[in-house]
């Protein structure tokens, strides 16, 4: 059973360093200068195919609005990496909060104490049925 432990051992796991800015990562998301919410986004490990040998890292990112409500986790993965490539030049694709259209929000990445405070407060990776609100 040792190479069923070595299988899942995420201490010696490939770590990206063009993914460090979404580790555990707050994203402030706008529309016309108004803040709308927040995109949360943690990078965790994966096996891919080939036979899920291959080990890489794939990012989650959740939705959280400033009505409370809570967007399910989207994962997001390379090599192209989708979500990341919009954060990283400054906008997000979302439903809407209202009508539920497609929009284009400016991001802006969160740091400091109002990180702290809002990595803890909107719980990323936490269902939206299963908050304690």
């Amino acid at each position: 059973m040792r190479w069923l432990g070595k299988w899942f051992d995420e201490a010696n796991w490939p770590k990206d360093p063009q993914m460090d800015l979404f580790r555990d990562a707050v994203w402030e998301l706008s529309l016309n200068g108004k803040t709308k919410g927040w995109a949360t986004t943690g990078v965790t490990p994966m096996r891919s195919f080939p036979f899920l040998w291959c080990q890489q890292e794939q990012m989650w990112t959740q939705v959280h609005w400033l009505d409370g409500r809570h967007g399910y986790l989207e994962e997001d993965y390379g090599p192209e990496w989708p979500a990341a490539e919009e954060l990283r030049g400054g906008h997000f694709v979302s439903a809407h909060p209202h009508t539920g259209l497609e929009t284009r929000f400016d991001a802006t990445a969160v740091t400091g104490p109002e990180h702290d405070r809002l990595w803890a407060e909107l719980q990323h990776g936490v269902g939206p049925y299963h908050r304690h609100r």
